[in-house]
């Protein structure tokens, strides 16, 4: 008797755990295939940023009179502020590999709680939502108009945060209030600006539940009480930072919006943003909106989840008409066209799949195939997702659906269409690491061989601002310049300037003359010869270049497409 009450007993944590490794199981397979998709990389673009936190190179005596990295102390993300000084050498990698995956798993958990939010509840229906997830023209890259990262090809904080956003919208829609609130929270840990985002369609989800009646007043406070105060908790380490930055105070003499033109316009200002780049981020909008619509499930409240991350991003069309403050320009509002990227998936998906349930033979051969297929093909056939939402609400049950060939045929294309992305994301990677092993061999050499005080003029890094100076000669420069945020990690050694570093100026305003001036003289140095004797005026001891053939003088070192001159006359250390 005892034996079978033991048994009776353990069947319901033997299937709770089941549940669960389950879930996992569909998790795991959505953010590998995702990131079998998307490529990975680590040690690019952003990570110019990470990469002397992680190394604390702030520490170190070379870098004493280094604007660019000493404000990296103040780095406001307690998630790399927590890492610092925790990695050594090519173990970097490895960190950031493992990083990427997690943050996919935690995206993908994300994507999951939605899923049982719009009624997806068996395992086989959300093996196919996270299948369709990964394979969503709509999270390709960065998002329209705004340049948010969804699935891109290496780890930064700001992918990460995607995940808990998703999470604490997702709870706050079960009326978890005090977890979504917490959540956040740990988004604001993460990433601060994602948090702020993410408050706008918080509020709708709770405004919209009380006006139709789904709280009592008490009980509301009580658990936005707690997790305002879990919530408190989990930022504090970020508000210290931010307060605690001596760099952060204003400095006259230039005008915000102007810099923003000149360093990065795209996540900022509306107008640097081609007419096309806002036409898709619209597109984007109507089918999210539209498909969560025709889902048809009122208590998830999708559809007004995407609607206040679209009225996040419009604050951020207006602001800079109406203000040129820093701190309020700083919260990257065109940025948060992520999110509404990441519901407008979640909604196309999920209508996909309820489709493929449906009891209508139309909607299971012909409009969830359909769907399917112009959602995880190109990002052209995009606009054609209204307009086949419009069709089916107009026209239900085609007589042409009846046969069974269309199906397969479209989930064939789709099926072909990751295969090609697969193969496209493999073969581009490539390239992308051994452009970032060049600048990485070069750093090591460099700090094998160099003096601890050696200062390095590199090639300054992509035009991307208003500001930029379009010609073969700067476009060379940009080419030599890819990889490199790799460098100062491995060589522990300074360079002069770059125009990613111009980032700094947002949480340190006083780098403003430091950077511009650097950068403008750099970019009108003409050839080599000007660069050397630049680099002599300014008492640097190495310059980084392309390889000239017959160069005087030789190149010291070559690595790659990389060659490195001594200065004549310079007495590096």
């Amino acid at each position: 008797m005892e034996a079978s009450i033991d048994t009776i007993t353990a069947i319901p944590h033997e299937r709770y755990a089941l549940r669960h490794y389950a879930s996992f199981a569909i998790v795991s397979f959505g953010a590998l295939l995702s990131l079998a998709i998307s490529g990975y990389a680590g040690g690019q673009e952003n990570n110019l940023y990470h990469f002397p936190i992680l190394a604390r190179l702030y520490d170190e005596p070379q870098f004493a009179d280094d604007p660019f990295v000493q404000t990296l102390r103040f780095y406001a993300s307690g998630f790399w502020q927590m890492l610092a000084g925790r990695v050594r050498g090519q173990d970097v990698y490895a960190l950031l590999f493992v990083l990427q995956i997690f943050s996919r798993l935690v995206l993908f958990a994300g994507m999951l709680a939605w899923a049982a939010l719009l009624g997806i509840e068996s395992r086989g229906r959300q093996l196919l939502f996270v299948t369709l997830i990964a394979l969503s023209t709509i999270l390709r890259g960065y998002s329209q108009a705004g340049d948010g990262g969804l699935l891109i090809d290496y780890f930064t904080h700001s992918e990460l945060a995607n995940g808990t956003m998703l999470l604490s919208l997702a709870w706050a829609a079960r009326r978890r209030v005090a977890a979504a609130f917490a959540m956040n929270g740990v988004t604001f840990f993460i990433n601060a600006f994602v948090a702020v985002w993410t408050a706008a369609p918080l509020a709708v989800i709770l405004w919209v539940q009380w006006r139709r009646g789904m709280w009592a007043a008490r009980a509301l406070a009580a658990q936005a009480a707690a997790g305002l105060a879990l919530f408190a908790v989990a930022a504090a380490p970020v508000v210290h930072t931010v307060l605690a930055d001596p760099y952060g105070h204003p400095v006259p003499g230039f005008d915000y919006v102007s810099f923003l033109e000149e360093f990065f316009p795209y996540h900022f200002l509306i107008w640097t943003i081609p007419a096309g780049e806002i036409g898709k981020f619209l597109v984007v909008c109507c089918c999210g909106v539209a498909a969560a619509a025709m889902l048809r499930v009122p208590g998830a409240l999708l559809p007004q989840a995407i609607m206040g991350a679209a009225a996040v991003w419009g604050v951020g069309v207006v602001l800079p008409f109406v203000t040129h403050a820093r701190m309020l320009l700083n919260q990257h509002l065109l940025r948060a066209g992520s999110s509404v990227h990441l519901l407008a998936a979640i909604a196309v998906a999920g209508l996909a799949v309820r489709w493929v349930s449906s009891t209508r033979a139309a909607d299971r051969r012909l409009w969830a195939p359909s769907l399917a297929a112009l959602s995880c093909s190109s990002e052209s056939l995009l606009p054609a997702i209204p307009l086949l939402l419009l069709a089916r609400w107009w026209w239900p049950a085609p007589s042409m659906a009846r046969g069974p060939v269309l199906a397969p045929v479209l989930l064939a294309g789709v099926a072909l269409v990751g295969l090609a992305r697969i193969y496209h994301a493999v073969t581009w990677e490539r390239t992308v690491v051994a452009r970032r092993d060049d600048w990485q061999a070069l750093g090591e050499w460099a700090r094998a061989n160099t003096p601890e005080r050696a200062k390095f003029l590199v090639p300054p890094g992509a035009s991307r601002g208003l500001g930029g100076v379009a010609s073969a000669r700067s476009a060379e420069q940009d080419r030599l310049f890819e990889g490199f945020s790799v460098f100062a990690y491995f060589s522990h050694r300074q360079d002069w300037v770059s125009r990613p570093a111009g980032a700094a100026v947002m949480w340190a305003p006083a780098y403003y003359w430091t950077w511009h001036t650097r950068l403008a003289e750099v970019q009108g140095l003409a050839d080599l010869t000007d660069r050397l004797r630049y680099a002599a005026r300014h008492g640097l001891s190495y310059v980084v270049d392309g390889c000239v053939r017959d160069a005087a003088p030789a190149p010291r070192a070559r690595f790659g497409r990389l060659c490195v001159y001594d200065v004549p006359g310079s007495q590096p250390g």
